[in-house]
């Protein structure tokens, strides 16, 4: 038994130091912890031997050992970097256009009604890049995640509605009829939220909140050729969005909806409060 024993030490020694250099040797009575190995030993209370003897003389009667391997902590900040969300997108429209047709004349074309603003639903889409995430660890299956990413929307009108930094009026029912007529906006964004992931790997929870400032924003639209429109449009500068992310396996959705004005809310009636849906790609 002492020819078995004592190789076996001699690897799991050897294995640890290379394994990281600030391997620590400790024992006491009944454990002896080498790097990461833990050796338990048991035996008979009415003939309890040290380890010396035990190594020494190969005297292991009533004696049993245990190798284990001690159970790394997590770490307690974890960083992802990269990850892509894809999504469709539309917004809550709680602009009061009766008020605006009695009260309001607009500057160019007709008066605006709430199917002004209607989107193309299946082509209304919402990307995010986000460029890193953190996950820190509170408690036992509990994280706070928080992280920087760019949230782009795309809102494709079905009506030929146009946005322009100058002139009379900044949104107005154009004459034209437009192939492709959508607004671009995109947010500097920092997401936080409180996250849940089950012991179990494969499912996960999470809610929060996120705050976005304005970066770009503008119209682009196709009738005979290509156009690109850049500006403000009385757009708000920051974005305020409840979140919220879900996931089963190798899947994971996420949904945002804002609780800010898409318009800044001092410089036009109009009311409108994205909100999207979508998968996410890349698990944390």
């Amino acid at each position: 038994m002492k020819k078995i024993i004592l190789p076996i030490l001699g690897i799991l020694i050897t294995s640890s130091l290379l394994a990281q250099k600030d391997t620590l040797v400790a024992m006491n009575q009944d454990t002896l912890k080498i790097g990461s190995f833990l050796i338990i030993k048991s035996q008979d209370h009415s003939a309890r031997k040290d380890w010396q003897t035990m190594i020494e003389r190969g005297d292991f009667k009533n004696t049993q050992i245990k190798i284990e391997r001690i159970k790394t902590r997590k770490k307690a900040v974890n960083t992802k970097w990269f990850t892509l969300d894809l999504g469709f997108t539309n917004y809550i429209d709680a602009t009061s256009y009766k008020w605006e047709s009695q009260f309001t004349k607009p500057a160019i074309g007709p008066a605006l009604t709430a199917k002004s603003f209607q989107l193309n639903n299946g082509k209304s889409s919402n990307v995010n890049l986000w460029i890193v995430q953190q996950k820190y660890a509170l408690k036992e299956n509990w994280n706070l995640k928080y992280g920087l990413s760019v949230n782009m929307f795309n809102f494709r009108f079905e009506q030929p509605i146009s946005f322009r930094n100058t002139g009379a009026s900044y949104v107005y029912l154009d004459s034209k009829t437009f192939k492709k007529n959508k607004l671009y906006a995109s947010y500097l964004t920092v997401p936080v939220l409180l996250n849940y992931s089950a012991p179990k790997k494969g499912f996960n929870i999470a809610g929060g909140i996120s705050v976005g400032y304005l970066m770009n924003s503008r119209n682009k639209q196709i009738d005979t050729k290509k156009q690109k429109y850049n500006g403000n449009f009385n757009l708000n500068d920051f974005q305020v969005a409840g979140i919220g992310e879900l996931g089963i396996g190798n899947i994971k959705l996420y949904t945002s909806v804002s609780l800010t004005n898409l318009y800044d809310s001092k410089l036009s009636k109009q009311f409108n409060y994205p909100f999207a849906i979508g998968v996410r790609f890349g698990k944390f």
